[in-house]
């Protein structure tokens, strides 16, 4: 149910984290400022109710299982 609140774009984003990408590089894919990645980091972690890029793979992970 937290995977529905995210946004199409926080949705990309987090898909990004999850693959290990820096902000730079998140914002050099999807065209848009690092400071609107580190907004929608903080969205996402927020959403998700994580502190970190791990905690937030953990989560996932064991909601797949």
């Amino acid at each position: 149910t937290r995977l529905a609140q995210l946004t199409p774009r926080e949705r990309e984003v987090m898909d990004l984290i999850l693959a290990g990408k820096f902000n730079k590089v998140i914002a050099d894919t999807l065209h848009i400022s690092m400071r609107t990645v580190e907004v929608h980091r903080a969205r996402v972690f927020e959403k998700m109710e994580v502190r970190s890029a791990v905690e937030l793979a953990q989560l996932l992970t064991a909601a797949q299982r």
